[in-house]
């Protein structure tokens, strides 16, 4: 037997002449799960036995009655402002904290929210009860219109910046047109004679060949330096001190080049031939020299000497093969 809490709910809630999104949207709301691909019927049956409990509370009343409980006490719903006296939160400028699109509008709310959210909770806390609905209803309207305001200020700062790089854009791009420079009045051409002419064009003629000259003059001596040098390079000649600090000995190079020369040229008179040869030289140097190390040191002497001779075009140097005998013969 159906009980009479039933029979009140289905008098109550008509549900069988609503549509099955009215249905669901009432589910929605009270927090009544339906499973899906559920019919009609079986939507309804659900609702019936959720709205026959005793403790079930109908959220859909209470969205009915939203705008009251935001404006007066929950206690105190169906009473006119003209039945009690309004409290602070109901009076400008604090009523625009319950509001969000009239804070917007209000230039205290925008331009002064810290003030204005710290007075209305200081005179919440002064009331004998605190109204916990419309304080978090006036601190939410407040982070909304802090955002709001930040927001507005970022877009308004950006919009400066674009502006000025607008600007300096047009100040680089832009050219300045320099003004006019006066100009010199040119003095009025002369007219000459046919005799001035002829004394301008022969003067300029003997100062072009004097030019011409002088060019060529220096041309001459820079190149009789130049000779000049070469010839002191291919002489190859130092002073005979300083040749003589060089070779460490009394005599200097100079000398030995030549003492060696005169050496050659009187073995080959004396042998009678035409030529010598480099051992026949290591034989007077032997015989000359009694240690070993001055032999050698004798030998490069000689050698060296026998380069310098051959590259002065006094002698000519000939070998058939390596590591033979050179032959040496007078120039």
């Amino acid at each position: 037997m159906p009980s009479k809490n039933d029979e009140n709910s289905k008098k109550r809630y008509n549900f069988k002449d609503q549509t099955v999104k009215e249905l669901r949207d009432f589910a929605a709301i009270n927090d009544i799960t339906i499973p899906a691909g559920s019919r009609k019927s079986d939507i309804v049956e659900i609702l019936h036995n959720a709205v026959s409990e005793s403790d079930f509370i109908d959220r859909t009343l209470e969205e009915n009655r939203k705008e009251e409980l935001i404006v007066g006490d929950d206690e105190e719903d169906f009473e006119t402002p003209s039945d009690k006296e309004l409290k602070f939160w109901q009076k400008p400028p604090y009523s625009t904290l319950l509001d969000l699109e009239l804070a917007k509008d209000s230039d205290v709310a925008f331009y002064d929210l810290s003030t204005l959210v710290h007075k209305f909770f200081e005179n919440m806390l002064s009331e004998d009860f605190i109204n916990y609905k419309v304080s978090g209803i006036a601190l939410k309207t407040s982070a909304s219109l802090h955002r709001h305001k930040i927001r507005d200020v970022i877009k308004q700062e950006e919009k400066i910046q674009k502006q000025e790089k607008i600007e300096k854009m047009r100040k680089r791009t832009q050219r300045d047109i320099p003004e006019t420079l006066s100009q010199p009045i040119k003095p009025k051409m002369k007219t000459s004679s046919q005799d001035e002419l002829f004394d301008a064009m022969r003067d300029a003629i003997i100062e072009t060949m004097q030019k011409r000259e002088k060019l060529k003059r220096r041309r001459i001596k820079r190149e009789e330096k130049l000779k000049k040098k070469k010839e002191k390079r291919s002489e190859a000649k130092l002073p005979k001190e300083l040749l003589k600090h060089i070779s460490g000995r009394e005599q200097s190079v100079e000398e030995l080049h030549e003492s060696w020369y005169n050496r050659i040229k009187t073995k080959i008179s004396l042998e009678e031939k035409n030529n010598t040869s480099l051992y026949e030289l290591v034989k007077l140097i032997n015989n000359e020299e009694i240690s070993v190390l001055g032999r050698k040191y004798e030998l490069i002497r000689m050698f060296l000497a026998l380069m310098f001779l051959s590259t002065n075009n006094k002698i000519n140097l000939e070998q058939n093969k390596e590591f033979k005998d050179i032959h040496i013969f007078l120039d």
